[in-house]
């Protein structure tokens, strides 16, 4: 049967006011938990808006214009449009404003898309879709909280119906129709990487329905523009931070811990996806007795030859994907906002199923209908709970993040630099220079993410590196996060604690006056060393090759004892069991010759070091019992000694604490 002349309008109408109403549904709870500021689930958010203030400032991907490049953005697209209105007035917490009618456009847009990929079904079929994209509240938590997803949502139903079109496009037109499905699909990459999962199944469905056009040439076409785009992200990453990876991927993988053995990440990638599966899935589907009708409608989807080239991929995307946020150490967290896009490629493909079985007469369009209700109506029940949920998460953002931004800005004389753990309210709302602790805002090409994986010692090695002029002079921080920062480098100012807390990593957020006083002054060098090392300053480590056992060793430590001199002096090292070794290559222009092996190491009992230069004599070297409250400096006499020999030093007897090492000519 053929629509009648104001179906499009009236779905438009429907599909519009359902997102607006489902929106407020979750808004005005939050607006009286926040006492009228726009309710904020998740600190990230404002990490997206930090981006978009640096885009509008023309330093695109930086999250601040002074920090340079960042790769830490989850999202590279989703800053790039919300810095239009950035830039236009809607600055500080009045971008939430923009980000939410974005996020109902966006919705709305779904909606549409859903019904062009239902263009020639009954006309029920698109009316039953748009609420059941809209009916999981887990879902729409993530949604309506102003990250990415809700574009992400959109750009998802465009690649959809591009995808579409180019397997139905006539010869002539199909080769054009394809480079766009391939240009949607770069686009939803760039707003979440792991939507590759996706795009790649999607690809190769379409180039199948390529008919009379060569494979190659299809694949060129659907393929490249995500190959090009992911190709040129890891370059730029590499060029400006020396990682190819997304910081976000360096800090949050469970792969990139280098303490953790094979075994150790295997059970925590089984323990995300028990946990993603149960809770994001069963759970937020309406429970075990209901949470099969959705992957149920889906199948269906994939039965149908119509729908198969669409809904095979949604439904290996959802897996494929749902396999890769289960590497993410978070993926447990923040409500479960990682699996939404599993949850949404589900969604659609269910969509699918409905108008596969309402086209198929009265039996199974009955069917179809009953399935549809079923998978919409039985996640209602836990709308009160989501809705609850995200109105306390954003009364804890506005109680304990927003406050300490406002705290800071209001302090006189202004903080120069404030550092933080990947918060993203406090430099945004305070207007203050900021470095993350975890790296995810970057800081030139310095290795944050990387540092905070090895230890926070490690993350205080690269503050060291920089400028003293450029250093945090407070820092608002967990404590339980960072507690050698708190006990070593700050005194305390004041803190902000919130009651009911569901969504921050503590009820309490302390900010302390920064004292790096006991760090090397910069340029210092020892007299007459030709090489030096410092160990877990990673940027010394790749310099020089250093390698130290892994997993279960190597661990990173630090310490502030006093020197020779007597003043109270800062090292990071780390820490290598009996047995194990470490070793570093010589720089490559130290002149071969005799030379003195100066070890820094801490207080402790007696150790025995074998040390074995390449290419010289193999030392045993005793170190005596030693004071723990002063460093200690092993001296080692070698015959011979050059650029790019690798020297190796293992603990024969007792753990060996390795925390910095010279070469030394008179």
């Amino acid at each position: 049967m053929a629509p009648k002349p104001s179906e499009p309008a009236l779905f438009h109408v429907f599909a519009a006011t359902l997102v607006v109403v489902v929106g407020l549904v979750f808004w005005l709870p939050g607006f009286a938990r926040t006492g009228g500021a726009f309710p904020v689930p998740l600190d990230d958010v404002y990490i997206h808006f930090g981006f978009a203030r640096s885009a509008a400032l023309g330093h695109p991907f930086a999250w601040l214009p002074e920090n340079g490049y960042s790769s830490g953005g989850t999202s590279l697209t989703y800053p790039l449009v919300l810095a239009p209105a950035w830039a236009l007035g809607l600055r500080g917490a009045r971008l939430s404003y923009f980000a939410a009618a974005l996020a109902c456009v966006c919705l709305w847009d779904l909606c549409r898309s859903a019904r062009v990929l239902l263009e020639g079904a009954p006309r029920i079929a698109a009316f039953l879709a748009a609420p059941l994209l809209l009916a999981v509240p887990l879902v729409d938590w993530s949604l309506y909280s102003g990250m990415e997803t809700a574009l992400f949502a959109a750009i998802l139903g465009r690649l959809l119906v591009a995808s579409q079109r180019a397997t139905a496009a006539p010869p002539a037109s199909r080769p054009s129709a394809q480079l766009r499905a391939g240009l949607w699909g770069a686009l939803l990459v760039a707003t979440r990487p792991e939507s590759a999962a996706l795009v790649g199944p999607l690809g190769v469905a379409v180039v199948y329905g390529a008919r009379s056009l060569g494979t190659l040439s299809s694949l060129v076409r659907v393929l490249a523009p995500t190959g090009f785009f992911l190709a040129a992200q890891a370059s730029a990453n590499l060029v400006f931070t020396g990682e190819m990876s997304q910081a976000g991927a360096v800090r949050k993988l469970v792969g990139t811990n280098p303490y953790l053995t094979p075994i150790e990440a295997a059970v925590e990638v089984i323990k995300n996806l028990a946990v993603l599966r149960a809770q994001a899935f069963d759970v937020a589907l309406g429970g075990p007795s209901f949470s099969f009708v959705l992957p149920l409608l889906a199948l269906v989807a994939i039965l149908a030859r119509r729908t198969r080239p669409i809904a095979l991929p949604l439904v290996t995307g959802a897996i494929g994907m749902l396999l890769l946020v289960s590497l993410n150490t978070t993926a447990r967290y923040q409500n479960f906002r990682y699996a939404v896009p599993s949850l949404l490629f589900l969604l659609v493909a269910a969509a699918l199923g409905v108008g596969e079985l309402v086209r198929r007469g009265r039996a199974l369009g009955a069917l179809g209908i009953g399935l549809a209700l079923v998978a919409t109506l039985a996640p209602a029940r836990l709308f009160p709970r989501q809705i609850d949920h995200f109105a306390r998460a954003s009364g804890n953002i506005e109680q304990q993040q927003a406050e300490v931004a406002r705290k800071l800005a209001a302090l006189s004389p202004r903080p120069r630099r404030v550092l933080v753990g990947d918060a993203g309210a406090i430099p945004y709302l305070s207007g203050l220079s900021a470095l993350d602790g975890l790296g995810l805002g970057g800081y030139h090409d310095l290795p944050f993410a990387r540092a905070s994986v090895h230890g926070i010692p490690a993350i205080v090695e690269l503050i060291e590196r920089m400028p003293a002029s450029e250093r945090p002079d407070v820092m608002a921080i967990y404590p339980g996060w960072f507690p050698e920062l708190a006990r070593s480098f700050g005194e305390q100012m004041f803190s902000v604690r919130i009651e009911d807390n569901v969504i921050c990593a503590a009820p309490e957020k302390v900010v302390y006056a920064a004292d790096w006083s006991t760090l090397a002054p910069s340029g210092e060098a020892r007299a007459g060393a030709v090489f030096e090392l410092d160990v877990a300053d990673l940027v010394d480590e790749r310099a020089h090759g250093y390698t130290f056992p892994r997993p279960q060793a190597g661990w990173v430590i630090g310490a502030t004892l006093r020197d020779a001199a007597g003043r109270p002096r800062f090292d990071a090292g780390r820490i290598l069991p009996q047995g194990q070794s470490e070793s570093f290559l010589v720089a490559p222009n130290v002149e071969r010759g005799p030379a003195t092996l100066v070890l820094r190491t801490d207080g402790g009992g007696p150790i025995t070091l074998v040390i074995a230069p390449l290419g010289g004599d193999t030392r045993t070297v005793e170190i005596p019992a030693r004071d723990e409250a002063t460093w200690f400096e092993a001296r080692v006499a070698l015959s011979a000694i050059g650029g790019r020999d690798r020297v190796r030093i293992t603990a024969k007897q007792g753990a060996w604490r390795s925390f910095h090492v010279w070469l030394v000519r008179p």
